[in-house]
């Protein structure tokens, strides 16, 4: 099923046509290409709305960082570092254009790590709806820290309007980016009506080690719901401080998916599990909650300690789990973490970090729990 209202293609002149939800309205503006060249026109999406960025409007330090610049200043120091990649954030637009160019610079030349493909790390990858409403995988590229390329150059010429996710870089920031159409087609940017699935953990859901942007679970997920979503997933900085909590309870998600555990021992669950849940549901009483315990390492089976670990870190989050269920909460889910990977071990890189298979796992496994909790 299709998710989006859009607007009248615009025929006069080959403009942006943007389309910003404001409770149950729609706004329209209209923006011409910040520049045209060489018979193509370019829209630079720095002050348009990105699917993915939070607190849109709000003042950054750069465009594509993952929280304002007033949050920046309070957030733990590991957490304000890891988010000004820009995981989770993706240009959603429509053309009928022949050809599709990107123009971007990131903000590391560091563009891969030992573990994870540069494509994945620092590149961007393209998605197109196809008749059937599905959302299938085209292409990917990283071309340098600043590159201009085309995207994708096969699409028939038929004129008709497609629709297209272009997700960003999973652990790069991105300085610029722009995205090119051919100088007579059409272009629209698509804003969802939706709110977002909130995903807050770790180096898992901030995106390691997938091979390219759109293969984490998170974006897995959002597609089969046909939901935008916000990634807030921080490498090795996902442990449930109450200040994390302050600042996602002033977003209004359809659901919270909290994956913390992979970050947190069993000492730091039992002490921060159950207040950080409070703190959310003081100001968000309705909105669903999904606890997920953490993954157990493929390893495990050999490695008693690790074992011993897991355990631990699931009897902890279960203790905090029955205890806000003893006390009336609703809307609080569960999943464990054994259902995450695979039984036959082939689903990390390095025993830890899903591979694209580990991740599909997860997109399994989290499925079901929250197509419940949104009655969807």
């Amino acid at each position: 099923m299709i998710r989006r209202n859009f607007l009248q293609t615009l025929l006069a002149v080959p403009a942006a046509t943007v389309a910003q939800s404001h409770g149950n309205t729609t706004s329209a503006e209209l923006l011409p290409p910040t520049s045209q060249v060489a018979g193509k026109n370019w829209y630079n999406l720095e002050k348009m709305t990105v699917e993915g960025r939070a607190w849109e409007g709000e003042e950054r330090i750069s465009p594509y960082d993952r929280f304002p610049k007033r949050w920046m200043e309070q957030i733990p120091d590991g957490v304000r570092g890891n988010s000004r990649h820009s995981s989770g954030m993706a240009c959603h637009f429509r053309t009928n254009s022949r050809q599709i160019w990107l123009r971007y610079e990131n903000t590391s030349t560091g563009l891969g790590m030992w573990h994870m493909a540069p494509v994945g790390v620092s590149g961007f990858d393209l998605y197109c709806r196809d008749d059937q409403g599905k959302w299938r995988y085209l292409t990917a590229t990283q071309k340098g820290p600043k590159a201009e390329v085309l995207l994708e150059g096969s699409i028939p010429a038929d004129g008709k309007i497609r629709e297209f996710l272009m997700y960003f870089p999973l652990y790069n920031g991105v300085k610029s980016v722009e995205v090119g159409v051919a100088g007579d087609s059409q272009f629209e940017l698509v804003v969802p009506k939706e709110k977002p699935i909130l995903f807050y953990g770790t180096s898992i859901c901030h995106g390691a080690c997938a091979s390219r942007p759109g293969m984490p679970h998170p974006a897995i997920l959002a597609r089969r719901l046909d939901l935008p979503f916000w990634n807030f997933g921080f490498s090795g900085c996902g442990r449930m401080e109450l200040i994390m909590a302050d600042a996602f309870a002033e977003l209004d998600p359809c659901v919270y998916v909290l994956d913390c555990l992979p970050n947190m021992n069993p000492e730091m669950v039992a002490e921060r599990a159950y207040p950080f849940v409070r703190r959310l549901r003081e100001k968000r009483p309705d909105t669903p909650i999904i606890l997920i315990e953490d993954r157990r390492f493929p390893r495990s089976w050999l490695d008693e300690g690790k074992n011993t670990f897991h355990n631990a870190n699931h009897a902890a989050l279960r203790k905090a789990y029955n205890q806000l269920i003893a006390e009336g909460q609703k809307n609080l889910y569960y999943i464990e973490g054994d259902t995450l990977l695979p039984e036959d071990g082939e689903g990390t890189v390095d025993n830890s970090h899903p591979n694209d298979y580990g991740f599909w796992w997860h997109a399994n496994a989290i499925e079901p729990t929250l197509r419940k909790a949104l009655n969807r």
